[in-house]
């Protein structure tokens, strides 16, 4: 079974990307800050990772470039997650190495879209 790790800090956004990717049929991984999602990529490997810009103790960019460093987790591909008032574009987060960029709030059904471009053929 694929698995998707999804990185937020706030609960109420974590329960939506939960709701809404339950749907994809996967195993889901919910993490509150980039550390752990980092310590949970390296461990638990998984196919796709969802995870917010701005989080406690390691943001999602600096969590980012570290996965992209690390051997186990480079080929996992990111989408990044962000507030629409936020000063992060599409291209900064895809120059960080993340596949696609959503803003918050974003459209569940776009969102799964994304995400089944990005998960392996099952």
């Amino acid at each position: 079974m694929a698995k998707i790790l999804i990185a937020d800090d706030e609960t109420y956004s974590l329960r939506l990307l939960q709701m809404t990717l339950k749907k994809t049929g996967c195993e889901l991984i919910a993490c509150k800050n980039g550390q752990e999602a980092l310590d949970k990529a390296q461990s638990e490997v998984p196919n796709l990772i969802v995870m917010d810009v701005m989080m406690p103790i390691m943001d999602g960019l600096t969590a980012l470039a570290e996965l992209k460093k690390n051997e186990i987790t480079k080929g996992i591909p990111v989408i990044m997650l962000t507030a629409k008032g936020q000063s992060l574009t599409r291209t900064e987060a895809e120059e960080s190495g993340a596949e696609h960029f959503v803003t918050k709030p974003f459209s569940p059904t776009e969102l799964l879209a994304e995400v089944k471009k990005l998960l392996p053929a099952s």
